[in-house]
Order: structure tokens, then C-alpha cells, then sequence
């Protein structure tokens, strides 16, 4: 009797687990990958650019990235940590043009919803993933607040589709590899 109990309480447990949003979203931090995540998903991504380890918290004016904020990101979006520190970082957060802050995507990440340099407080970071979370086309890019037109030139975006550099496309999805523009 106290094995079945322990059990179904085990499984209760497990159930329950299993549909809960995790207190934290699960981050990317390779860029490309997060690119065929979020196509495969038809989500958007958000991209944090900052520097050290959890680097994505120092971007909220307080460091913590609140509850509300954190759900919004583990349902409705790609989530990538560019850690600029790293070599490999710094090469992408040069191709966004930026060495801190926030960029979010529409869905399938091909085009740039919104750009801020620097920090957010807690209620922009969550009033932003809202407003972004379904966009499927973006009209105009927003700037920290003022609004531009998206349909600037391709080199103005950080990554577009190319062909395989020397020939080599083992590790690239579907053949095609991803190019950063500077």
C-alpha cells in the first residue's frame, strides 16, 4: 500500500511537471541552431547580447528576468544567449551592431521586431514578449521605442541563408549554412 501510494503520488507529481512552463527557459547559444529552432517551431526568437555567464539576466535593470517574463519565454520563444565575452559570441553580437541588449524576431526569426541597446526593466521586458510573441510579419522594426522601416538591405540583418562555404556542408541543416554580415 505505501509503494502504490508512493507511486501515484510519483506520477501525479510527474504529470503535473510535465505541463508546467519551467521557472527559467531553456537557452540556446548557437545562433544558427536557434535559427532552424525557431522555423521548425514557427516561433520567434529572443536574443540576448551580453557578457558572462547568465549574461541574459543583466539585461533587466534589476538582474532577474521576472516569473510572467520567463513563461512568455519558455512557451513562445526561441530563447539565445550571446555571450560577446566569447569569441564566437562576439562575432555574432557584431553582426547585430550590437554589444549589449535585446533583439526579438518575428516568427521564424527572418525578420527584427524590436532592437534595444542596453537594458529593460522587468515590465518593458514583459510588455515587449507580449507584444512580439505572434508576430508573423513585421511592418516596421521598432528602436528602443521609436519605429524604422524592416525593409532595410539584407546586409542590415545578421544572417541570411548562403551555400555551403569550401564545399563543406556536413554540419549545415538541410545543406544551407548561415553567413554574418558585418
Amino acid at each position: 500500500m505505501i509503494l502504490s501510494t508512493t507511486l501515484a503520488t510519483a506520477l501525479l507529481g510527474g504529470l503535473v511537471a510535465a505541463g508546467s512552463v519551467p521557472a527559467q527557459p531553456a537557452w540556446q547559444n548557437d545562433y544558427g541552431k536557434a535559427l532552424v529552432q525557431s522555423a521548425n517551431l514557427k516561433k520567434p526568437i529572443a536574443v540576448f547580447i551580453a557578457q558572462g555567464g547568465e549574461g541574459y539576466t543583466k539585461l533587466v535593470k534589476d538582474g532577474t528576468i521576472p516569473a510572467d517574463a520567463a513563461k512568455l519565454l519558455g512557451q513562445s520563444y526561441v530563447c539565445l544567449y550571446v555571450d560577446a565575452a566569447t569569441p564566437a559570441g562576439k562575432e555574432v553580437a557584431e553582426s547585430f551592431r550590437m554589444t549589449r541588449g535585446l533583439v526579438l524576431s518575428n516568427k521564424g526569426g527572418t525578420q527584427q521586431a524590436l532592437r534595444i541597446e542596453g537594458q529593460v526593466s522587468q515590465s518593458e521586458l514583459t510588455g515587449y514578449l507580449t507584444r512580439y510573441a505572434g508576430a508573423s510579419q513585421v511592418a516596421q522594426t521598432e528602436f528602443a521605442g521609436a519605429s524604422q522601416p524592416s525593409a532595410a538591405p539584407a546586409n542590415q540583418y545578421p544572417v541570411i541563408r548562403s551555400s555551403c562555404p569550401n564545399g563543406n556542408c556536413g554540419s549545415c541543416p538541410n545543406g544551407n549554412c548561415y553567413r554574418y554580415y558585418r
